[in-house]
C-alpha cells in the first residue's frame, strides 16, 4: 500500500462527476466501476478521491480497510493499464495496491507488470449480457421470461412505457417512496433506496437513460442505466411486485427501446452482493459472461515523481 502520494487528492462530490466522464469513454471497460451512476450512488461507502495531473483521473477508495487505486485513465487512451506507470512515479512506495481490474485485463498486467499478489471476491462480479437476447428474449431457454412478459401484457392491456426523464422524474421518486412505505426492507435495502432517491434528484442534470412503465397510467416499475462504449450499464431496477411479469417486462423494453435509440452490445447488469436470491435471478438471464473484477497488488518499478 502507498505510503504517501505526491498527488492532492479531494474527496469526489457529485458536482465533479461530470469531470469524469470523458475519462470513462474510450475504454470498453465493460465493468460497472468505470461508470459515473456507480460513483453517484456507493461513494458514501467507497469514500472516492480524486485528482487531475496533465489530463490523466487518478481516482482511489479510501475505506476503512485502507487506500486502494484505480488505474490511472489517460483522456483519449484506450489501455486500461497505461496510466499504471503514472500511478508508480507518484506513489512513494515499493507496491502500489490497484483495484476494479477486469479480468480480460489481468493477463496483460502480468504480462506488462509485476504482480506480486490477486485476488477477486464472486460477490462483486458483474453479470454481462448480450444485448440482442435481453432485448428479444428469442429461444427456448427464454421461454419463462417470454412467457412473463406476455402475461403481464395480458394482465394489465391498458399499459405504456415512456423513457424516464422531465417531469415523470417526480413521480418516480413518489412511486418509490410510497413502496419504500409500504413494504418491509432491510437495513441495506433502504440504504439503497434512498441512493435511488438520491439519484433521481440528480437526473435530469446526469447524461444517463431510464424507462417507466404505467399501468392506468399509474407508474409499476421503473429502471436507470447509462451507456458507456459499446455497453449499456443497468444500475436500478424497480418494480411493485403486486404487477405479475412487472420486473420481467420493463427489463425487456428498457433494452428493447433503448438499443433502437443508442446502439450497444452488451448489458452490464451488475453484481449480485453475494445476495443467492438475486444470484438466481440474474443467472436466469443467461449471462455471457460473469465479469470478475481483481484487486492487485504490483511492484512499484517506475520510481520517480510526475
Amino acid at each position: 500500500m502507498p505510503s504517501k502520494c505526491l498527488l492532492q487528492f479531494a474527496l469526489l462530490k457529485k458536482s465533479d462527476l461530470a469531470t469524469l466522464r470523458p475519462y470513462f469513454v474510450g475504454k470498453d471497460a465493460v465493468a460497472s466501476d468505470y461508470s459515473l451512476l456507480y460513483f453517484h450512488m456507493w461513494n458514501g461507502f467507497l469514500r472516492t478521491e480524486f485528482a487531475i495531473c496533465d489530463d490523466v483521473l487518478y481516482l482511489r477508495r479510501n475505506t476503512r480497510h485502507g487506500i486502494f487505486y484505480y488505474p490511472p485513465l489517460l483522456k483519449g487512451e484506450s489501455d486500461l493499464l497505461a496510466g499504471i506507470p503514472y500511478l508508480g512515479r507518484v506513489c512513494e512506495s515499493d507496491t502500489l495496491d490497484v483495484c476494479a481490474i477486469p479480468e480480460g485485463v489481468v493477463e496483460s498486467a502480468e504480462e506488462r507488470f509485476t504482480v506480486l499478489k490477486k485476488d477477486a471476491s464472486r460477490r462483486w462480479a458483474d453479470y454481462i449480457y448480450a444485448a440482442e437476447d435481453l432485448a428479444t428474449l428469442r429461444g427456448h431457454r427464454y421461454n419463462k421470461k417470454r412467457n412473463l412478459v406476455h402475461q403481464f401484457e395480458r394482465l394489465y392491456p391498458n399499459h405504456t412505457y415512456e423513457c424516464l426523464g422531465g417531469e415523470n422524474v417526480a413521480e418516480v421518486a413518489a412511486f418509490l417512496t410510497r413502496m419504500m412505505g409500504e413494504g418491509e426492507y432491510t437495513e441495506d435495502e433502504r440504504y439503497e433506496n434512498q441512493r435511488v432517491l438520491d439519484v433521481l434528484a440528480d437526473y435530469n442534470s446526469l447524461p444517463l437513460c431510464g424507462g417507466v412503465v404505467r399501468v392506468e397510467g399509474q407508474i409499476v416499475s421503473f429502471c436507470v442505466g447509462e451507456v458507456i462504449d459499446r455497453t449499456l450499464v443497468v444500475h436500478i431496477e424497480k418494480a411493485d411486485r403486486a404487477f405479475k411479469g412487472a420486473y420481467q417486462y420493463i427489463n425487456y423494453r428498457f433494452v428493447g427501446e433503448q438499443r433502437a435509440l443508442t446502439p450497444f452490445l452488451l448489458v452490464n447488469r451488475e453484481d449480485d452482493t453475494g445476495d443467492e436470491g438475486l444470484r438466481q435471478a440474474k443467472l436466469s438471464y443467461f449471462p455471457v459472461q460473469i465479469l470478475h473484477k481483481y484487486h492487485l497488488v504490483l511492484k512499484n518499478e517506475f520510481g520517480g515523481t510526475v
